[in-house]
């Protein structure tokens, strides 16, 4: 540890661990199925049938996305994409989605809206799973649903 640093740790305490519980498509590969045609009603409640739905690897976007990792090429205004992650056990102290989203997304886990991210961000960012959310996510099989619609600019999804 640099001397500089000692002060602070002290002041502070040690750096959170952080765990990933799911990896996004950056990290390790992972597949979805998507579609780009606008589902039933439905579409992101656990029990939903996503069968006839195309699988492709993640994320989603324009290969021309900057800083965009793109596993699966999206040029429509809207995709629809769904997985199952196996969660550990708990306790988790403080749970977050990691999302690259260009443009408006909504996330849902386990058929309950979790995040709704206006706009762009530049990378992948941290949103907390607070309340209802946190209370959505538990050990063992976990759906994630998500849409995208792109607005403008770049346009990627991965979570």
């Amino acid at each position: 540890m640099p001397e500089s640093a000692a002060p602070n740790r002290r002041m502070f305490g040690p750096l959170p661990r952080l765990v990933h519980l799911a990896a996004a498509s950056d990290r390790e590969p992972q597949t979805w199925r998507y579609t780009t045609d606008t589902p039933p009603a439905a579409w992101f409640e656990a029990a939903f049938d996503d069968a006839a739905w195309r699988t492709g690897p993640g994320g989603f976007g324009a290969r021309d996305t900057r800083f965009a990792r793109v596993g699966t090429e999206w040029r429509t205004p809207d995709i629809w994409i769904r997985r199952v992650v196996d969660i550990p056990a708990g306790p988790w102290a403080a749970p977050h989605l990691r999302v690259f989203h260009d443009d408006d997304t909504r996330v849902y886990l386990n058929g309950v809206l979790v995040a709704e991210l206006p706009g762009a961000n530049a990378g992948f960012a941290y949103v907390p799973l607070t309340g209802t959310a946190r209370a959505a996510l538990h050990a063992g099989r976990n759906m994630i649903a998500v849409h995208t619609h792109q607005t403008r600019g770049g346009q990627f999804i991965d979570v």
